[in-house]
């Protein structure tokens, strides 16, 4: 027999699962091939690791909970009752009131964060004017001006002049 086809057989081998005459032939190959003989033996090593190991016992319930799990109707999502409201309404319903939550969270949050007596500076009439307001919105400008990225967009959208 040639190594590729004793290797392929060695688990049966050490089950007792070939036929004799097959028995015979692995146990001469072993005899005279070290490559194989070595794998059979690191087969073995695993197995007596493996007998060594302490059986795992599951709780009483397990079996039980794993039938019930089989046998009862699976449940989609974390909400179900919540699915079945969303079946019924349309998405541009569901979108326009997820929107109005929206807005009223923003406006309360908001409202929260530019309270007077969170930060003291915000006492002084100067500080609180509306042109500093809206000069504090330059912050959300794509690219505020002074910055690396504000000069980089000067120079993309430069154009060269005509001639007169």
């Amino acid at each position: 027999m040639k190594c590729h086809s004793v290797q392929k057989k060695l688990s049966a081998y050490q089950d007792k699962e070939l036929e004799p005459r097959e028995i015979e032939e692995v146990r001469g190959h072993l005899l005279s091939c070290r490559v194989c003989r070595e794998q059979f033996s690191e087969l073995e090593r695993v197995w007596k690791t493996l007998e060594e190991l302490q059986e795992i016992h599951p709780d009483p319930w397990f079996y039980r909970q794993i039938v019930r799990k089989i046998t009862e109707p699976r449940q989609e999502g974390l909400l179900p009752n919540f699915q079945q409201v969303f079946r019924l309404m349309p998405s541009p319903v569901i979108a326009s009131i997820l929107l109005v939550i929206g807005i009223l969270a923003g406006t309360y949050l908001g409202s929260i964060l530019t309270r007077h007596d969170l930060l003291p500076s915000q006492n002084d009439p100067l500080i609180n004017s509306q042109g500093t307001f809206f000069s504090s919105l330059k912050v959300f400008d794509p690219a505020p001006p002074g910055t690396l990225a504000h000069g980089y967009l000067q120079m993309a959208s430069y154009k060269e002049s005509e001639p007169r």
